[in-house]
């Protein structure tokens, strides 16, 4: 559960844009390791959708920080029991966050029109 004074801080965070030196607090970082050893370091989407094992080094919210910054510590949300924070490999959580991968744009034209295909 995160304190009023805590979570205030973190509702300033999300105002200015600022949310990810909340992965830095040491509630979080502590709060982290625990959810990893529950999951036992094995990303939880690997096993229940694919059957495979893959390690975890991602802590994921399920409902975003963003939405629900009153959960932001909790790893279950106490309104209906399920996890909150979860385990998981890079690959899902870029599966699980397209709008956070960077996109990159040419900051030049190419020296020719040549082509391969």
């Amino acid at each position: 559960m995160i304190s009023a004074t805590r979570l205030h801080q973190l509702l300033g965070l999300i105002r200015a844009g600022r949310e990810d030196l909340f992965y830095g607090w040491p509630e979080w970082q502590t709060l982290r390791e625990d959810v990893l050893k529950l999951d036992k370091r094995e990303c939880v989407l690997c096993r229940e959708q694919r059957h495979r094992y893959r390690p975890a080094r991602i802590v994921h919210h399920v409902k975003h920080l963003r939405d629900r910054p009153d959960l932001a510590l909790s790893i279950t949300d106490p309104d209906t029991g399920e996890r909150q924070l979860v385990s998981v490999c890079k690959k899902c959580h870029e599966a699980l966050h397209p709008e956070s991968q960077r996109q990159f744009t040419l900051r030049k034209p190419p020296l020719t029109a040549e082509r391969w295909d």
